[in-house]
């Protein structure tokens, strides 16, 4: 039994009528009605950083996933 997009639609329409929890109230408006695009929301600072680490990338300055995991894994020791 296939229920129709209609049905679908006016099942959750009903659900959402129905609601009292905030959270999810929010969560479904953020869902259908993104605000802005995330880069938009970072600071000056976050988005400098954020260029010289692609900077450095693209200079070949990298290292490999086990080797920056080990040099944490030492400070949290």
């Amino acid at each position: 039994m296939t229920v129709s997009l209609e049905t679908r639609k006016l099942s959750i329409i009903e659900y959402m009528a129905e609601l009292e929890d905030e959270s999810i109230l929010l969560q479904i408006e953020n869902l259908l009605k993104p605000k802005v695009d995330f880069w938009e929301e970072l600071s000056d600072v976050e988005k400098a950083s954020i260029h010289k680490g692609i900077e450095q990338l693209d200079a070949g300055q990298r290292i490999g996933y086990e080797a920056f995991m080990a040099k944490y894994r030492k400070t949290e020791a």
